[in-house]
């Protein structure tokens, strides 16, 4: 049973039928019909594990080709004055499309033909349906009761999946839900036509030159940033375009963007370009939604008493890198695995417990990367070495492993199980010192004119993904990437600190898991002790010259 008929479950229904077509499967969903294009859904952006998911494990690839647009990857911009030259803005992203392919999902049509496909392939899908409760037996069939027309009917199961989101059936029901200190407020809305950010600096041929062809930027998830906000804008194949605003309280009280005229007002003062396109075309606003305090965690998502929770209905960080279609990638996988086991008479106990802890730490590398750091989405200095350390960090660990189709390889994934925790465990330290940096050294730039960061961290770990591996070749490369980023983290902890006192000596070794911004925490965290140890020239080689993560020559520029 799968509680919930939306992008989770539709794709998990479809997962499990591929993997056990003997399988009988009940989909539970509130809708009744089609879903609506362009104004459904937010989470159309898919980075690599999402994409790879939907387009190669569910086999969802032709209709992505030809039914939604290819993305031509994250593009982020750094403000500049008043934001009203983005040109003048510093900007990170790709020139051309990445090696591996991602895309922009119009989430109505996407689960339209998703809907076809679960009928298709023999699943009981019932529409129109409220989850009335559901009772948990640990030794016997779980008993779901849910109305549907106005009748109430029950339905027992040997394994429950809840996917329905926010609504949290399971937990809610068993109390193991987790609040988390993210506290962001997000409101949205889709507009009719599109928008072609290029055409904001179409003027000036130098800016516009820096793409391999003219007219891709705006296939990016771009992001206009500033100090405590960022703006998403997301093309879609219904041509429409996906416009949001995720900011944080704290700088952005939530009586700013709660409705459409206070977003536009909000709009106006942050970022004018975006606010003269949209003011000239507000008849063509499709919808408006807003949300509180989106994020939330959990305490456990699989369990050995036969349930599950995927997509929503376990944890959410944030839609900043657009995890959300990752992490129902890895939750379904697990569950089929999990799932076909059992149902094989299979032993899944072990493995039970080692992916769940699994997911919950990976979900906290994923909300490290987010948590608390809104207040320096303005800074660039700390802003660009963050954005290329976060994008490194995730693509060359456990993407990697998905997209190799790895993830629930348990014997390979026990192997390099210790460097996917070390990934974790400096990643923890490093963003720590990017919080602790912001406060330490906040830039604020007119925008120096053609500051691009080409952002070799990046293009390499995405070209890493479309290469072959044999087991040994992947555990050696995972291996390699852990020791460039301890030396990327020992880089960042010398260009953050040169404005402490005391300051560190680049010549003397430091351990990258003990890096930190407070001096006096040096000898208790074990800074200069341990089995890693690295000096800054050291450091500088083997990640290359830090591989372009500072951008101290384009400010020194701009000054």
């Amino acid at each position: 049973m799968i509680l919930g008929g939306g992008l989770a479950g539709l794709t998990l229904a479809i997962q499990l039928k591929q993997a056990r077509p003997e399988t009988s499967i009940v989909v539970l969903d509130k809708r009744e019909g089609l879903a609506p294009e362009a104004a459904f859904k937010v989470g159309e952006s898919t980075v690599p594990a999402g994409a790879h998911y939907f387009a190669e494990v569910v086999g969802m690839k032709e209709h992505l080709d030809k039914f939604h647009l290819k993305k031509n990857g994250l593009r982020f911009f750094q403000p500049a004055g008043d934001n009203g030259d983005i040109t003048r803005r510093i900007e990170l992203g790709p020139a051309d499309f990445p090696a591996h392919d991602n895309y922009q999902i119009d989430r109505g049509r996407f689960e339209n033909e998703l809907t076809r496909l679960v009928l298709a392939a023999g699943v009981d899908l019932r529409q129109g349906c409220a989850v009335r409760d559901v009772t948990l037996r640990p030794t016997a069939n779980h008993s779901i009761s849910f109305t549907q027309g106005g009748a109430e009917r029950s339905i027992d199961s040997r394994w429950l999946v809840d996917a329905a989101g926010r609504a949290g059936v399971i937990k809610r029901k068993l109390g193991i839900g987790r609040e988390v200190a993210h506290t962001i407020d997000a409101s949205w809305f889709r507009l009719a036509g599109g928008i072609d950010l290029e055409q904001w600096g179409a003027d000036n041929p130098t800016w516009m030159g820096r793409m391999r062809k003219v007219g891709i930027r705006q296939f990016s998830t771009n992001h206009l940033m500033g100090p405590g906000y960022w703006v998403w804008l997301i093309p879609l194949g219904s041509d429409h375009i996906s416009i949001g605003i995720c900011a944080d309280p704290r700088l952005h009280p939530y009586a700013e963007i709660s409705d459409f005229d206070h977003v536009l007002d909000w709009l106006r003062r942050h970022e004018p370009q975006l606010a003269e396109v949209v003011s000239s075309r507000v008849d063509s606003v499709a919808d408006f939604l807003t949300v509180q305090d989106f994020a939330f965690g959990v305490d456990r998502v699989y369990s050995q008493d036969r349930w599950t929770l995927v997509g929503e209905a376990g944890a959410f960080a944030d839609a900043f890198y657009s995890p959300g279609s990752d992490m129902i990638g890895y939750g379904n996988s697990v569950t089929t695995d999990l799932i076909t086991r059992d149902l094989a008479g299979l032993e899944i106990g072990e493995r039970v417990e080692y992916y769940n802890d699994f997911h919950l730490r990976t979900f906290e590398f994923v909300l490290s990367k987010i948590e608390d750091h809104y207040p320096a989405f303005g800074n660039p200095v700390v802003m660009v070495p963050k954005l290329c350390w976060d994008a490194m960090l995730n693509h060359v660990g456990v993407v990697l492993l998905f997209v190799k189709n790895k993830f629930v390889d348990y014997e390979f994934l026990q192997r390099v199980r210790n460097d996917i925790e070390r990934f974790y465990a400096i990643n923890d330290r490093v963003q720590q010192i990017f919080r602790d940096w912001h406060l330490l050294e906040q830039v604020e730039t007119p925008g120096p004119a053609q500051a691009y960061v080409p952002a070799k961290a990046i293009r390499e770990s995405h070209t890493a993904l479309v290469l072959d591996y044999d087991d040994d070749e992947l555990s050696s490369a995972i291996a390699r990437n852990v020791r460039i980023a301890e030396a990327l983290a020992v880089g960042i902890f010398h260009r953050a600190a040169r404005n402490l006192n005391p300051r560190p000596d680049p010549a003397v070794p430091v351990n990258p898991y003990a890096v930190s911004l407070r001096p006096d925490d040096w000898q208790t965290n074990g800074l200069f002790a341990g089995d890693v140890l690295l000096t800054l020239a050291q450091a500088d080689e083997i990640s290359e010259g830090m591989q372009g993560l500072f951008i101290d020559r384009l400010l020194d520029g701009a000054a």
